[in-house]
């Protein structure tokens, strides 16, 4: 059964397209990169959540509002053009454009060298696309937008159910199909997380996990399976103390908790795909 642990790709991505299409697909990226470090910002709570405020406005200095020019809007050209400040009132552009922008650069050219031009690649480039944006916002501003949310949940279900995206061994073990596997893995994800902040809110009066976690979780598990479920909430919960133990300082009463559960989902991806620790631990 192939699926995006075990795909074997027989040569590179690189050798398979020539320079003219790696030229095409590199500016493919940056470009995405460059639209969504634009989205994240869009997507501030404060804002109003519309199509035409989100893809339609022009780009603007956060600053003085004054519209940037098509050629600084060039990814990673405009910014080393402007030297990282705004032409109109020399405040500094954030680093986080350029850095998202080569982010996904590299991470777009890693993915399909690793599974070649195939529909692994663009589910994998589109689940990253959508965790990336979810991270900062939660890590931002505590805001897991539905729209987005529910897309992780539809990516791991027609994934699973048409291109066996992450089924692995336990649909065999269970005898379940890839329909129930991205089901029961939602279900799980979603009700554990609701269980205990139900169990909270009873003794506290108060949430202590946003029902956005909740969807957040489930989306992972209908990707992933529910026997993913437990390794990737102790992997979130180890680096949410981390995160706690240094900001603690700042006197944060929230955290994350939605942007450590993506870590530990990509953590998990990593450590089941290239079978780290196997001589220790059975994912």
């Amino acid at each position: 059964m192939s699926n995006i642990y075990n795909f074997s790709n027989n040569s590179s991505f690189i050798s398979q397209v020539n320079l003219f299409e790696v030229v095409l697909l590199s500016l493919l990226f940056l470009s995405i990169g460059s639209f969504v470090s634009t989205l994240i910002l869009r997507l501030e709570p404060s804002i109003s959540l519309k199509i035409s405020n989100i893809l339609f406005r022009r780009s603007n200095c956060k600053n003085c509002k004054k519209n940037i020019s098509l050629i600084n809007l060039i990814p990673i050209v405009g910014y080393l053009k402007q030297f990282g400040k705004c032409q109109k009132c020399k405040k500094n552009i954030s680093i986080f454009y350029p850095l998202t922008e080569a982010i996904f650069y590299l991470v777009g050219i890693m993915i399909f060298n690793e599974y070649g031009i195939s529909i692994f690649s663009i589910y994998l480039f589109l689940i990253f696309t959508v965790f990336y944006i979810l991270f900062f916002l939660d890590l931002t501003y505590l805001y897991l937008p539905l729209p987005l949310n529910l897309s992780i949940l539809v990516l791991g279900f027609t994934g699973n159910i048409f291109f066996n995206f992450a089924t692995d061994s336990t649909i065999l073990f269970f005898d379940i199909t890839p329909l129930m596997f991205s089901l029961i893995g939602f279900i799980c994800g979603y009700s554990f997380l609701w269980i205990v902040n139900s169990i909270y809110r009873f003794f506290n009066n108060i949430d202590g996990i946003g029902g956005g976690d909740f969807i957040l979780l489930g989306g992972i598990g209908s990707i992933i399976g529910p026997l993913s479920l437990g390794p990737v909430l102790f992997m979130a919960a180890s680096l949410g103390i981390i995160y706690y133990i240094f900001k603690r300082t700042l006197n944060q009463k929230e955290l994350p908790l939605g942007s450590f559960i993506i870590l530990g989902g990509i953590l998990y991806f990593f450590i089941k795909r290239f079978e780290l620790f196997q001589n220790f631990i059975v994912l």
